[in-house]
């Protein structure tokens, strides 16, 4: 980028020294703070583009939100035609773009990883701020364990994507995290456009792409091992034809948890936990790995491979310190298992006695029973090929033992290698033995979700008549009140109306004295205002006729506790460009409007005004119902006339509330009754 280089300082006090990383709208460098002394990340950008106020606006109120899940925003500043934001260091932070190169990883911690990013991004949301544009790039894994997500808003204004509706960001963020589980789960990433996932389908994040089905990509279990039912479900929904799953980070966060606090030691494809280089415990062959005995896939390999090896190269003496190479998906450590003969130690030294007959039978018992062991954790896996292959194994060693026995050889080698071929090399087990030999696959019934429920006692008589006194009580009870009700049936409380007696008389007919008597008078007052019903609205902006949309109808759901919300503003007079912003509600029937109940989350200066245009920018023709200035809580506001019937009412606030965050206005409504 022009401008920027090894040597440069940003804003007086920022030395760059590396750049890390190129993207297509920003670098990340390194750089010095020479006034805190201390190492920080500068995403640079050039101030001449479009995005560059909207990119800094973007980081300020990020850096309003206390996270530590996300990457801290420390300062923003433009210098020399570079826009630049100032992030935290993170020393030693590990993209998963990075770790997923060497293929998925472990359930548990993909399922933590996600987790913990829906968390933070589910807080973000509730300040009105969305990532827009997860990759693997964008979630980090410290040293610790501990997850970290860059590029909260930033990210998405960098690219001019930052103009969805709170809904369909939550949305598409819910989306994005999902991509990334499937990343984690498989190692490749799922390059299809869904929803308003704003990344392209064709963008490159560095890793292989998903295997592409109708309506989708592939699902998760049908390209890795061990992967969990629900994520694999929620992958499916999200990414399949369905267009279906979580509809906001926090949903998913819900969907996905429990997940572990720390960070998962086993490997991503069987759940093994490998034995490290510097481990320099061997593994004693009279004794099954854990590993092994439990199904792990992985250990399998090993054992298998080290133990075949061994047989074949019929080394005197048994395996020795055969070790097998694999590849941490965490750390990228060359992982060993080491095998051993009875006559070693665990200092891996030669014996100097000959071993006596009974060390020899041990040794190829412990052979045959390794290799059986290892046979049937295969079998777990693979099915009832392996479990044939096991049980013939099992059974010509115990022949091989029984042939031996007493007839031991002086020389150990020697005896033991030609046992160990014939076990397990001359004699081999072929493919079509063992599918001839292999038992019928039988489907376990399912484990009930519940466990068994006894069924309950009948009650006893005392209690069942308890229960019928109860019944026979409330019956007289309702009759009683019913009769009552019905009595009074055609009778009317108050006075009656006075009868009033009309006389006509002829044009010369001489009109008789008479004396007036009062009617007697009563006084009635006027019932209450009755509520009307609101069918629907819209947001009033007079600049340009929208203003959050999708949330107008939180003001008529009869909760207080979801309210609509404008967008942020820098000023309570709404950047001095507007007279205000607010709802407009469409009323079931015309209706003479008498007073309007107003629930306000914040205070603010509101005016409610009655109309039968559906203009959302102009207030020609309509009727002041009343205004309320600092209102706060439930406000009343009453006609001062008789106004009117009108279809439609006006809830136009013009003077908007303050947030946590500094120069941050918006309007807040949580309710309206029309009355």
């Amino acid at each position: 980028m022009q401008g920027v280089g090894p040597g440069s300082v940003l804003g007086g006090r920022y030395a760059v020294t590396l750049r890390t990383s190129e993207g297509v709208h920003h670098e990340r460098w390194r750089a010095n703070d020479h006034t805190l002394e201390r190492e920080v990340v500068l995403v640079c950008f050039s101030a001449a583009e479009s995005v560059a106020a909207a990119a800094l606006d973007a980081a300020r109120r990020a850096a309003g939100i206390e996270d530590l899940r996300l990457v801290r925003v420390l300062d923003v500043g433009t210098d020399q035609g570079v826009g630049f934001i100032v992030e935290e260091p993170l020393t030693g932070a590990v993209p998963l773009s990075h770790l997923l190169q060497s293929g998925g990883l472990a359930a548990d911690e993909v399922r933590r990883l996600t987790g913990e990013a829906a968390t933070a991004l589910d807080k973000a949301s509730h300040r009105g701020l969305h990532h827009l544009a997860l990759t693997p790039s964008a979630v980090l894994r410290m040293p610790d364990g501990a997850v970290k997500v860059r590029g909260l808003a930033t990210e998405a204004a960098l690219s001019d994507a930052d103009r969805l509706s709170d809904e369909r960001a939550s949305r598409a963020d819910a989306v994005g995290l999902v991509k990334i589980a499937y990343a984690g789960l498989t190692g490749r990433w799922p390059m299809v456009a869904v929803d308003d996932g704003l990344i392209p389908a064709g963008a490159s994040v560095g890793l292989e792409a998903a295997p592409t089905i109708v309506g989708g990509v592939a699902a998760p279990s049908e390209i890795a091992v061990g992967v969990p039912n629900d994520l694999d479900l929620i992958c499916r929904m999200t990414l399949g034809s369905g267009r279906r799953g979580p509809i906001s980070p926090g949903d998913l966060a819900l969907q996905i948890a429990p997940w572990p606090a720390e960070q998962a030691t086993s490997d991503g494809a069987t759940g093994m936990r490998l034995r490290g280089r510097d481990d320099s415990e061997s593994l004693d062959p009279t004794r099954v790995m854990p590993s092994v005995a439990a199904g792990g896939g992985s250990g399998v390999g090993l054992g298998v491979g080290a133990a075949a090896a061994a047989g074949s190269a019929g080394s005197a003496g048994a395996l020795r310190s055969g070790e097998v190479g694999g590849t941490s998906g965490d750390e990228g450590q060359n992982e060993t298992v080491s095998f051993v003969s009875p006559a070693e130690g665990h200092s891996g030294q030669q014996e100097p006695t000959q071993p006596s007959a009974e060390r020899l039978q041990a040794g190829i018992a412990a052979a045959g029973a390794a290799a059986a062991g290892v046979a049937g954790a295969i079998g777990e896996r693979v099915g009832s090929f392996a479990r044939a292959a096991a049980d013939k194994a099992s059974a010509r060693a115990a022949e091989r033992r029984a042939t031996r026995e007493g007839d031991v050889d002086d020389d150990f080698d020697d005896t033991f290698d030609d046992t160990f071929d014939d076990s397990f090399g001359d004699d081999g087990i072929g493919l079509v033995d063992a599918l001839e030999d292999a038992p019928p696959a039988r489907l376990e019934p399912p484990v009930p979700v519940f466990g068994r429920r006894d069924v309950p006692e009948a009650p006893s008589g005392t209690q069942s008549r308890i229960a019928l006194a109860i019944v026979g009580v409330l019956v007289l009870v309702a009759l009683f009140i019913g009769v009552g009700n019905v009595m009074k049936i055609g009778q009317h409380d108050g006075t009656a109306a006075p009868v009033v007696v009309t006389q006509t008389r002829s044009p010369g007919a001489t009109q008789p004295p008479t004396t007036s008597t009062p009617a007697p008078t009563t006084t009635t007052q006027a019932p209450p205002a009755a509520p009307v019903a609101v069918v629907g609205g819209t947001g009033f902006d007079p600049e340009d006729g929208t203003e959050t949309d999708q949330n107008v109808k939180l003001t008529f759901d009869g909760n207080p506790g979801t309210d609509w919300r404008s967008r942020w503003y820098g000023s309570d007079n709404f950047n001095g460009k507007k007279a205000g912003v607010g709802v407009l509600l469409d009323l079931s029937a015309p209706t003479a409007v008498k007073e309007v109940q107003l629930v306000l989350g914040a205070a603010q200066d509101v005016t409610v005004y009655a109309t039968d245009s559906a203009s959302t920018k102009s207030l020609d023709g309509a009727q002041e119902i009343g205004s309320a200035t600092n209102a706060n809580g439930t406000v009343v506001i009453k006609a001062t006339g008789q106004l009117k019937p009108a279809s439609k009412i006006i809830v136009l606030v013009t003077k908007a509330a303050p947030a946590e965050a500094a120069n941050h206005y918006r309007a807040q409504i949580s309710e309206v009754t029309v009355r």
